[in-house]
């Protein structure tokens, strides 16, 4: 079953644990503990690599691997490179029409799997809107309004930009059409 702690989208990620760690400090006045050595993997094949970090299914903050270190805090670390994963599904033709008609889209249903978050949009405004599911991951459908206008193309885009989950399953269009 998949877990938050476990979910991560990273290039060359070599997945961390603390186990074996020996070194460790109390905050003072909060529960939270602070790590004082590097995480035991070493990522030299990562050297001078700006990185993206997911501990614990939590996004911290972006670091430049120095000898093959990384250093913070973590029971489940994910350490690796960004990418961007973008879907643009198969121009929508209504009846056969093609690019005949002039579509809006006004809402996408989307169904997602495991996913923490997201962005759809369509390529008539550029905008994309962030589907976000809280701090669990979600199996289930959101609808997502698009402002866009008319237009001929009628693409939607889904893309995820995080080093976070997200499984688009499928995905319907609710859509007008003004045919010339």
């Amino acid at each position: 079953m998949a877990t938050l702690a476990n979910a991560h989208f990273l290039d060359a990620d070599i997945a961390g644990s603390t186990s074996g760690v020996d070194s460790w400090t109390s905050g003072t006045g909060s529960t939270v503990q602070t790590r004082t050595t590097a995480f035991p993997q070493n990522r030299t094949h990562l050297n001078a690599e700006v990185v993206q970090i997911v501990r614990d299914g939590v996004l911290a903050a972006d670091q430049t691997v120095a000898a093959g270190v990384v250093t913070g805090s973590g029971t489940v670390n994910h350490i690796g490179l960004a990418f961007i994963s973008t879907v643009i599904p198969s121009k929508l033709d209504i009846e056969g029409m093609g690019l005949i008609l002039t579509k809006k889209i006004t809402k996408a249903i989307v169904s997602f799997y495991n996913t923490l978050m997201g962005k759809v949009g369509t390529t008539s405004t550029g905008t994309l809107e962030t589907v976000s599911f809280g701090t669990v991951l979600f199996t289930g459908i959101k609808e997502v309004p698009l402002n866009g206008g008319y237009e001929r193309e009628g693409d939607v885009i889904i893309k995820q930009d995080e080093p976070l989950p997200m499984i688009c399953r499928g995905m319907i269009l609710d859509t007008g059409v003004y045919e010339l």
